[in-house]
């Protein structure tokens, strides 16, 4: 009976496990956003990203809540992207803002924020998330440290080399 009992507080702590992590991703998923990343980052001569597993709960979380809007978290600069089918495509799409970025007036500007987060110097460490909702995919990575601070874009934004 105590072996029953044990056994059936594994499966409950399991499954709540999974209901509030969602969807985690797979090694393959995280060795490919690293890569990605960190091939663009060092493009720009940032140092190359960490993955940061409480940061990837906190992304987790964020995009099982099925809304594709910003957290607001003063804590993690943050990423979002909706309908791509992978998350080489989603890197990529927020790198190509670079195309738009404009060197000699460093900033920040809707039109760039995803790729100046992408490439921004200071920032270490990374976690991402992905959920399912109605047909509709979320991807979320979030930044420690956060980027794309007025004012830092000169020393953070480097152009390519």
């Amino acid at each position: 009976m105590m072996i029953f009992n044990y056994s059936f507080v594994f499966l409950a702590a399991a499954l709540a496990l999974f209901f509030e992590l969602g969807q985690a991703l797979s090694q393959s998923d995280i060795n490919t956003i690293l890569t990605s990343h960190n091939q663009y980052r060092a493009k720009h001569g940032a140092p190359a990203l960490k993955w940061d597993s409480s940061v990837a709960v906190f992304a987790q979380k964020w995009t099982n809540r099925c809304v594709f809007q910003h957290s607001g978290s003063p804590s993690y600069g943050e990423n979002l992207a909706m309908g791509y089918g992978s998350w080489d495509q989603v890197v990529s799409g927020w790198y190509s803002e670079v195309k738009s970025y404009d060197y000699n007036n460093p900033g920040f500007s809707g039109a760039t924020g995803h790729f100046t987060q992408v490439v921004w110097k200071g920032t270490g460490k990374i976690g991402c998330g992905f959920s399912s909702c109605n047909g509709q995919k979320i991807y979320s990575c979030n930044y420690k440290l956060p980027g794309n601070y007025l004012g830092q874009f000169t020393q953070n934004v480097l152009p390519p080399k």
